[in-house]
């Protein structure tokens, strides 16, 4: 007999996979638009909710979205319907789709973001950059930012292009040099330049992560070790997929009726474009500006 399933549900399951007390203080996971109560046969899965993913998951009949960042990262005090947050609110409740995240919690867990990639970057894992005490007993929880060794040295240079063919880009910001050999190699999924300082206590050779600053770049170079920027949006968005199959198998083991699905609409909403004198290239996905007129990639 197949079991239904509720909101509720999929809220309890996705704290198994990532348990929420695995988040950072400030953070806010677990649920964020919906009824608890209300059923749901079908899930899509997505690293923002937005407009654009609440609607897929409507035109898709998912009751459920289920996404990396949360809607709510701070106190609201209005909700203004012609704007976020409150504009995804009222697409959601307009479709019937139930909003849930899963942020930190899921940085620091076993397949989470962090993990994930270490796993296909080929990271012999010896630690996390940051630790919750309260969590470290918890099979499930790895850490806040992880380091470890490359099986061979390579250089930076090397490293940043299997990065980018692992994650699906055309272009990284490197800080540091390229010819540099590294085999010592720290990683923070998103913002993570605020563990710098760990990855250099930890004597690692490279940093890779997202959203790098001019000054932190300067910190870094100052330090010697190389910084491999592959943007926040590409290093999570290779988690979405890995979090719809481990939902779906969560529903087969306990006979649901649930169909889970990762999103096909998002986006990298920074592009690098680089000119020369005869055309102009956008280098993000595959998106090209060639011959003076923009093409919508379609």
């Amino acid at each position: 007999m197949k079991t239904s399933v509720t909101v509720a549900h999929i809220v309890q399951w996705v704290d198994e996979l990532a348990p929420f007390r695995f988040a950072e203080s400030w953070d806010n996971c677990g649920l964020q638009v919906g009824d608890p109560r209300a059923e749901v046969s079908r899930v899509l899965v997505a690293l923002d909710p937005s407009v654009h993913t609440v609607r897929e998951a409507a035109r898709r009949q998912c009751q459920a979205l289920v996404t990396h960042h949360p809607l709510f990262s701070k106190a609201v005090t209005t909700l203004s319907l012609d704007r976020q947050p409150g504009s995804v609110v009222a697409e959601a409740i307009r479709g019937n789709v139930h909003i849930v995240s899963a942020h930190t919690n899921l940085d620091a867990a076993l397949h989470g973001t962090n993990d994930t990639l270490a796993r296909a970057v080929g990271l012999a894992v010896q630690g996390p950059l940051e630790e919750n005490p309260a969590a470290i007993h918890d099979p499930r929880y790895v850490g806040l930012g992880l380091y470890g060794l490359l099986s061979e040295p390579c250089s930076a240079l090397d490293l940043a292009e299997r990065l980018a063919r692992l994650v699906g880009i055309r272009s990284v910001r490197l800080v540091g040099d390229p010819g540099k050999s590294v085999q010592k190699v720290a990683l923070c999924t998103g913002s993570g330049m605020s563990l710098l300082g760990r990855a250099i206590q930890h004597d690692c050779h490279v940093f890779i992560t997202g959203d790098v600053k001019y000054h932190d770049a300067h910190t870094a170079l100052d330090h010697g070790i190389v910084v491999i920027d592959i943007g926040h949006f590409a290093s999570e968005a290779f988690v979405v997929a890995p979090l719809a199959d481990a939902l779906a198998a969560a529903g087969r083991s306990r006979g649901a009726i649930l169909e889970v699905m990762a999103s096909t609409v998002e986006r990298d909403p920074l592009v690098t474009v680089i000119f020369n004198e005869n055309r102009r290239k956008c280098v993000a996905g595959a998106i090209e500006i060639s011959g003076g007129a923009a093409d919508s990639g379609k």
